[in-house]
C-alpha cells in the first residue's frame, strides 16, 4: 500500500518571538513565487532539515541567524505529525534537538522531546521500513545487508536547482558518495520492480543454497574420511590375522569386522586354524600378475594402434592433393606411365582413407576390456591387502590376548567414528525441497524489470506527448529510460539510437516528464516507500539566462517570445499530471519555487499560490 503524505504547514519560530507560517494544500501545485534572495530555495532545505537531514544549504547569514526552530506539520498515513528541529550555529554544526508531536500539535515555542534515532524509527515505520529492508549488495560506502534509511528514498521527491535541467543527472545529491551508491540499490524497490517480500525470499534461497553446498562438502569429507578409515581397518584386520586372532582365510572385509566386534563384545578367543594354504595365496598372486601383464599388453597395443592411426591420417593429408590433380589434369596427361603412377597414388589415398574410417572389431570393446581387467585387479588387491604374512608359528592365548588389547582402542575408535552419509542426504533432500518451493514463488527481478521499465516508458510518454510543443523537434520522439544510468533519453520511432539533446529547455522538460511519469507508475503500483510529493526549484531557469528581473513582469524579461509559452507549458504539464492522478483517485502534492508572475498558470485549476516573496515587504523571513 502506497504512502499517504502531504505537508500542511512550514513553521519558523523566529528569534524576535514571531512565527512564520506557510500554509500548503494537498492535490495542488503549491507555488511560492517572488524575486531572488528572498528565501524561496530554502524551503526545500528546511523540509529536508526537519526530516533529519545531515547536510543543509540554508543560509546562516540571511535565515539561520533569525530562526530558533524550523518546523514541519504534515499528514502521513492518516496521522498528523509535527516535527521541529533546533537552529544550527553554522553550516557544519546542525542541531540534535527535536520536538515531535504524534498528534500534530504546534507549540508556542518547541523544546527537545525526542532523540534523532527514535524519531527516525517513527518515520521509517510510516515508510514501511524495518530491519528486513536492507541493501542486498554493498559498496565501499554502503555495507551489505545494512538497513536502508528512508532518507535515501527522498531522492525521488526533489528536483533542486542543481538537477532540474541537468544534462547528465536526474536525481539530487549525486555528488554525495552514499546517495550516489544508494540510488541503484534502492531503485528496484522504489519502482516496484521487486518487493521486500521478494528480497526476503531471495535471501532464503541464497541461505538454502549455502546450506546445500555446506552439506555436500560435509558429505565429501565423510566419504574421504570413510575411505581413509577403511584403509586403516584393513591394516588392523591384517595385524589381527598375523596375531592369529581371526582366521587368515576370511577374505571379506565386513566379515572380518564382524568377527573382531564379536571378540571385543564377548571377550572370547576363537579357535583359529593356523594351517595356512600357501597355494591359495600364491594362486591369487599369480592371478594378479597375469591380469597386470594382460592389462599392460592391451594398453600398449591400444597406444601403438593409436599411433598407427595417426600416421595414416598424416599420410592421407599428404596424398590429398593427388585427388585434386587427378580430377583436374588427368585428361591432359598423355604419358601413360605418369597417369598410371597418379592412379596408384589415388588408389593408395582411397585405401588409407577407408582404413581410417573403418573400425576393426577389437576397437569396439577394447575400452570395455580394460575396464573389466582393472576391476578384477582392484578386487584382488583388496583381498591381498588383508591377507596375513605366511607364518606357521603357534601363538599362545597370552600373546593373542595382548594383541587384542593393542588393537582394541584403535579398532573401536575407527568403528565408532563411522558416519553414514544417509543422514546428510536426507538433510540435502529437505533443503532442496524447500529451495524448489521458494524458487516457484520467487520473481526474478530481471524478468520483471524489463516489463516495469517498458511500463515506465509508457507513463513518461504520456507527458512527452503533452509537452510536444515545448520539446520542439523532439516532441514526437519516444521515451527511452536508461536503467543503468537512471536518465531519460529520446529516440525516433523505429530507431535504435537515441538523440543527442543539448538544450537546457529540453532537459528541463525531460526531467519533469520522467518524474511525473515515474510517480504515477509508483502510485498505480502501490509502492510503499516513496512519498506522493515533489518539490521543484525554479523550473523556468533555462528561459531567463540568469538575468536580474522582476517576477511581476517576468513575461517581459524573457529573452525570446516563445520562452514565455514554454514557461506556461511547465504549469500546463503539472496541471495535466494532477488531472490524470485525481481521476485515478490518487493524491499528490507539489511545491514549486518560482520567479514568474501569476499569469504563467492562467487557466490551470490545480495551481495554488502559497505566497509571494516580493523582497520589498515580504520574504521567507518577513521584514519588521
Amino acid at each position: 500500500m502506497s504512502i499517504e503524505f502531504f505537508i500542511d504547514k512550514i513553521i519558523l519560530w523566529l528569534k524576535d518571538g514571531r512565527q512564520r507560517v506557510l500554509q500548503f494544500r494537498n492535490d495542488k501545485v503549491n507555488v511560492i513565487t517572488g524575486n531572488s534572495k528572498t528565501g524561496k530555495t530554502a524551503i526545500l532545505e528546511i523540509i529536508d532539515y526537519c526530516l533529519c537531514g545531515s547536510e543543509s544549504n540554508i543560509s546562516y547569514e540571511h535565515i539561520g541567524e533569525n530562526v530558533l526552530w524550523y518546523g514541519l506539520n504534515f499528514k502521513i498515513n492518516g496521522k498528523l505529525f509535527t516535527i521541529a528541529r533546533g537552529a544550527f550555529k553554522n553550516e557544519l554544526t546542525f542541531s540534535k534537538d527535536y520536538y515531535f508531536s504524534p498528534v500534530g500539535e504546534i507549540p508556542e515555542l518547541p523544546y527537545a522531546t525526542i532523540g534523532e534515532s527514535e524519531l527516525k524509527d517513527i518515520i521509517e515505520e510510516e515508510f514501511s521500513i524495518n530491519s528486513k529492508v536492507t541493501f542486498n549488495y554493498g559498496s565501499k560506502i554502503i555495507k551489505q545487508n545494512s538497513k536502508i534509511s528512508y532518507r535515501y528514498f527522498l531522492l525521488f521527491n526533489t528536483l533542486s536547482g542543481d538537477v532540474v535541467d541537468h544534462s547528465k543527472y536526474y536525481f539530487d545529491k549525486m555528488d554525495i558518495d552514499r546517495y550516489r551508491d544508494a540510488l541503484p540499490r534502492i531503485f528496484d524497490l522504489a519502482l516496484g520492480i521487486t518487493t521486500i517480500e521478494n528480497i526476503i525470499i531471495h535471501d532464503k534461497i541464497l541461505s538454502l543454497e549455502r546450506d546445500i553446498t555446506r552439506l555436500e562438502k560435509e558429505k565429501d569429507d565423510v566419504l574421504k574420511e570413510s575411505e581413509n578409515r577403511l584403509d586403516s581397518i584393513k591394516i588392523i584386520i591384517k595385524r589381527a590375522k598375523d596375531a592369529k586372532i581371526i582366521s587368515p582365510f576370511i577374505t571379506d572385509i565386513n566379515e572380518a569386522i564382524d568377527e573382531l566386534k564379536k571378540i571385543y563384545e564377548t571377550g572370547m578367543l576363537p579357535i583359529v586354524e593356523i594351517d595356512q594354504d600357501e597355494d591359495d595365496i600364491d594362486k591369487i598372486k599369480e592371478e594378479k600378475q597375469r591380469l597386470e601383464i594382460q592389462l599392460t599388453k592391451i594398453k600398449r597395443f591400444k597406444k601403438r594402434y593409436s599411433i598407427y592411426k595417426n600416421s595414416l591420417e598424416k599420410e592421407e593429408e599428404a596424398l590429398r592433393p593427388i585427388k585434386y590433380i587427378n580430377q583436374t589434369f588427368s585428361n591432359n596427361i598423355d604419358n601413360d606411365e605418369y597417369r598410371q603412377f597418379l592412379n596408384i597414388l589415388d588408389m593408395e589415398f582411397n585405401n588409407i582413407k577407408k582404413a581410417i574410417k573403418d573400425k576393426l572389431p577389437f576397437e569396439y570393446n577394447i575400452d570395455d576390456k580394460i575396464f573389466e581387467l582393472e576391476n578384477k585387479l582392484d578386487t584382488i588387491n583388496k583381498q591381498l591387502s588383508i591377507m596375513p604374512d605366511i607364518d606357521d608359528s603357534i601363538k599362545s592365548d597370552k600373546d593373542r590376548l595382548i594383541s587384542i588389547g593393542e588393537l582394541k582402542s584403535e579398532f573401536t575408535r575407527l568403528i565408532c567414528s563411522e558416519q553414514s552419509t544417509n543422514e546428510i542426504d536426507e538433510k540435502i533432500k529437505e533443503r532442496e525441497k524447500d529451495l524448489n518451493k521458494l524458487k516457484d514463488i520467487y520473481e526474478i527481478p530481471d524478468e520483471r524489470k524489463s516489463s516495469m521499465i517498458e511500463a515506465l516508458n509508457d507513463y513518461i510518454q504520456i507527458y512527452i506527448e503533452k509537452a510536444e510543443g515545448a520539446l520542439d523537434e523532439y516532441g514526437k520522439y519516444l521515451s527511452t529510460f536508461d536503467y543503468s544510468k537512471k536518465v531519460l533519453k529520446l529516440r525516433k520511432n523505429k530507431s535504435t539510437s537515441t538523440a543527442n539533446i543539448t538544450s537546457s529547455s529540453d532537459h528541463l522538460f525531460l526531467h519533469l516528464c520522467m518524474f511525473l511519469g515515474m510517480h504515477q507508475l509508483i502510485m498505480d503500483n502501490d509502492v510503499p516507500y516513496i512519498l506522493p510529493f515533489l518539490i521543484i526549484d525554479q523550473p523556468s531557469r533555462p528561459y531567463f539566462n540568469n538575468k536580474v528581473y522582476d517576477f511581476k513582469s517576468s513575461k517581459e524579461n524573457l529573452s525570446k517570445k516563445d520562452d514565455w509559452t514554454k514557461v506556461k507549458e511547465i504549469f500546463n504539464l503539472l496541471n495535466y499530471f494532477f488531472k490524470n492522478i485525481l481521476q485515478d483517485k490518487h493524491h499528490f502534492q507539489i511545491i514549486l519555487l518560482e520567479h514568474v508572475s501569476v499569469d504563467a498558470w492562467e487557466g490551470c485549476n490545480h495551481i495554488h499560490l502559497v505566497d509571494t516573496f516580493d523582497g520589498d515587504k515580504n520574504a521567507l523571513i518577513p521584514y519588521i
